[in-house]
């Protein structure tokens, strides 16, 4: 599988989806390499091989597709992949202006394309259930000396809801004031 085949593959595990090729907008259609979109959000992603084809060339297509996408009010969020040899950084620069640019090297395996795409793909987040935990025990932990004594009466009354905190703190200020600071 070639690093562009694998990064298309690794993007469509993360719910992108192939683009009607050649891409129309308008009167105009352009071609490239892979376009795949999502129905999650708005990107357009564009994956383009830079071994093969004139950079040049490549450039002036990007520009046009990101301006006619501008042109007709498109709200889409266009990134391109370029994967291969590294291009000149005024090319660079130049397609920036219209499109979020990442460069992939030619010689990646899957976990580095899977580190350089993770900005597109969507994020792994644990389930709900292992995330519960006793949460007052964690942060008696964390306090020390005469912080974790007056911590821990707030964190029992918290157990209580807002009227335990509440009460724990008019007793704390009565007690103040009477002369009695702890």
């Amino acid at each position: 599988m070639t690093p562009l085949e694998l990064a298309a593959d690794i993007l469509k595990k993360g719910g992108y989806r192939d683009a009607q090729q050649p891409f129309g907008i308008g009167s105009t259609s352009f071609s490239f390499d892979a376009v795949l979109t999502t129905d999650k959000s708005l990107d357009l992603v564009i994956l383009q091989d830079t071994t093969l084809g004139s950079p040049d060339r490549m450039r002036r297509e990007i520009l046009a597709f990101g301006r006619s996408l501008d042109v007709i009010g498109s709200r889409r969020t266009l990134t391109l992949v370029l994967i291969g040899q590294r291009l000149d950084e005024n090319l660079l620069e130049g397609v920036s202006q219209v499109c979020r640019v990442l460069s992939v090297g030619p010689d990646a395996n899957e976990k580095q394309l899977r580190e350089w795409l993770a900005v597109l793909l969507p994020l792994k987040l644990p389930k709900a259930t292992d995330l519960q935990g006793d949460w007052s025990s964690e942060v008696r932990d964390r306090l020390t000396g005469d912080v974790a004594r007056i911590a821990t009466a707030y964190l029992n009354a918290a157990e209580q809801g807002e009227a335990g905190v509440s009460h724990e703190l008019r007793r704390r200020i009565d007690r103040a004031l009477a002369g009695g600071l702890s």
